[in-house]
């Protein structure tokens, strides 16, 4: 589909008023361009309001605009001073930009996470193939990366014979998990969408042995040597009781998905726990707890 992009410059005190008639016109958002106080103006004392249109609307959506701006000016003549111009939009490659954006990344010292277009040699590393989707979990984003480096620490300290992945999202965690020797490995997440690319994920990456399954940890009777959760910072308080009865006596915690100002809800909602390990990065926050009693 072609596009064209409608600049509108209006007096300031009929920016909203414009604004409000180019949603009502089907326009899928209104840019307003913002100026810091003491700025120079660059469109003198106009407000710049810019909506992108399919090219198919655009006569139609100028041609209303025009009509509109007119009756304005009837009530005020600063209307008939707006200026409206437009300009095709280029044409862009979005599955390249989607691709580029998905690139192989080196987490922690034993693991490469790659999308499937583009695997690099393993350089010794464990490497995880994800093919990127609508489910959270490529390796981008800081708490993924911060839970892999927790997984990594774990298996290297040994002792770690089960473990189950939270929020499995695109399956990364469970696959490392796997891949770095945990024997049991059980994924899940409340949202069932999400399960059959994770399904995919976990098989492409030698983890058909992982179970998989739509639900919480509420749902699960065992425990786990390895518990970990990347979740909202409110469905890690709410989830608890859960993810407390689902770790082994001895078992570790791992906790993402939380920012640097949510920690301390998060430690009240474990207070049988003790924080052992916090990782930062980007502003986020991963924690690894045991029982205060261990």
């Amino acid at each position: 589909m072609d596009w064209t992009a409608l600049r509108v410059d209006v007096a300031p005190g009929l920016a909203d008023a414009v604004a409000n008639f180019l949603l009502e016109q089907g326009a899928p958002g209104v840019v307003a361009e913002v100026r810091e106080v003491g700025d120079p103006a660059p469109h003198g004392d106009r407000a710049r309001l810019e909506v992108h249109l399919p090219a198919a609307q655009h006569e139609r959506v100028v041609a209303a605009l025009a009509r509109y701006l007119a009756s304005l000016a009837a009530i005020d003549p600063a209307a008939g001073d707006a200026r409206l111009e437009s300009d095709p939009l280029p044409a862009v490659d979005w599955e390249t930009v989607f691709r580029q954006h998905h690139r192989p990344l080196c987490v922690g010292r034993r693991l490469l996470v790659a999308p499937p277009w583009d695997v690099p040699s393993s350089g010794g590393r464990e490497v995880l193939v994800i093919e990127p989707g609508m489910a959270f979990g490529t390796g981008q984003h800081a708490t993924t990366r911060g839970c892999l480096e927790e997984i990594e620490e774990a298996t290297l300290a040994g002792g770690v014979g089960s473990a189950l992945d939270v929020g499995t999202g695109s399956g990364l965690l469970a696959a490392a998990l796997a891949r770095l020797g945990v024997p049991r490995v059980v994924a899940c997440d409340a949202d069932p969408s999400v399960m059959s690319l994770a399904r995919a994920n976990l098989d492409r990456n030698g983890a058909a042995r992982a179970h998989s399954f739509a639900g919480g940890a509420d749902a699960l009777r065992a425990r786990f040597d390895l518990v970990v959760a990347n979740l909202f910072v409110d469905a890690l308080v709410a989830a608890a009781p859960a993810l407390t009865a689902a770790v082994s006596p001895r078992g570790r915690l791992v906790l993402s998905g939380l920012l640097a100002g949510q920690t301390d809800a998060v430690r009240a909602a474990y207070p049988d726990w003790r924080v052992t390990a916090e990782r930062a990065s980007n502003g986020w926050r991963t924690l690894r707890l045991v029982r205060e009693s261990t």
